[in-house]
């Protein structure tokens, strides 16, 4: 892969809002911004109506916060308008109030656990062979932001101002190996725009497992790009500090001759590239077979 100004990688963060708070994230992107690594930050408008925790925008200190990371360069995205139940006009609002004090519509989503406006999410994101075999598995929620007879639809809001909706999670340092398609359009999800893939880095410890010296070298040499998703607000400051491990990691990878932006420009970049928006159904049916396979092989086969 050819990336601008002849980087030799290219590498991004986008972080989950969940348990985030001013005084667990903030020490962490004082760091990044320190080492010229600018990432994604995904927000709630409101206050969570469930058991997940996190600060939202109507939190001024939370607020003023997210202000400050975003003049320097941190993209501010969207995680839902909040944690739990949310119906159609409290959704339309809250995308409102995310322009109003951001300054522009989230470009970039993130859906959320168990909310029930998650979009093309759980078994409505499969297609046939993945959803009978979740079905088989008895993982039989459902989400309905797509759904234009439900309460919770906003498909169409999501056409209207969001380019970029995470989907698949891939155990890998390169996302782009593993996808290399992303970012691309689903034709039978209408109510989305593109669809990007994310390497696993959920907390402290998946995180430093997979941006280990070892795994950066690797993205070096293969010249790739690794999009990871995570959440700041677990593990990675306690009681004020910053964790050592992570810290080294991301001096090491700074120093190289990496491409270190928001996941939206890196994607754009990526988009600009393609001769085809579409992805087929026979690449996306590849990605199902392998995911059965690798359930199957954690059921069946003992380490």
């Amino acid at each position: 892969m050819i990336w601008p100004n002849n980087k030799d990688f290219a590498f991004t963060i986008v972080d989950d809002t969940e348990l985030a708070t001013v005084t667990n994230v903030k020490p962490i992107y004082d760091f990044l911004l320190k080492q010229n690594i600018f990432t994604t930050k995904t927000v709630w408008v409101y206050p969570s109506r469930d058991h997940f925790s996190g600060q939202c925008l109507l939190d001024d200190e939370y607020y003023q916060f997210i202000l400050d990371i975003k003049s320097h360069g941190v993209e501010i995205a969207l995680h839902g308008v909040g944690s739990g139940d949310f119906n159609r006009n409290e959704i339309k609002e809250g995308i409102e109030i995310f322009k109003n004090k951001i300054g522009n519509y989230p470009n970039l989503h993130t859906n959320h656990a168990h909310n029930p406006y998650n979009i093309y999410w759980g078994n409505t994101s499969y297609h046939c062979i993945l959803r009978l075999y979740s079905w088989l598995r008895n993982s039989k929620e459902n989400f309905y932001g797509e759904d234009s007879e439900s309460k919770y639809f906003w498909g169409d809001l999501v056409k209207n101002h969001i380019k970029y909706i995470r989907g698949k999670t891939c155990k890998y340092i390169n996302t782009l190996a593993f996808d290399p398609k992303m970012p691309y359009r689903e034709k039978n999800k209408k109510y989305s725009n593109f669809w990007f893939s994310s390497s696993d880095g959920e907390n402290i410890n998946t995180f430093n497992k997979l941006i280990c010296k070892e795994n950066i070298d690797k993205l070096i040499i293969e010249r790739g790009l690794c999009i990871v998703y995570t959440h700041f607000g677990d593990g990675f400051v306690i009681d004020n500090k910053l964790n050592n491990d992570f810290q080294k990691n991301i001096q090491y990878l700074s120093q190289q001759n990496g491409w270190f932006a928001p996941a939206s420009q890196i994607l754009d970049y990526l988009l600009i590239n393609k001769t085809n928006e579409y992805t087929s159904g026979f690449y996306l049916k590849k990605f199902e077979i392998n995911i059965i396979k690798s359930g199957l092989k954690k059921r069946f086969i003992k380490k």
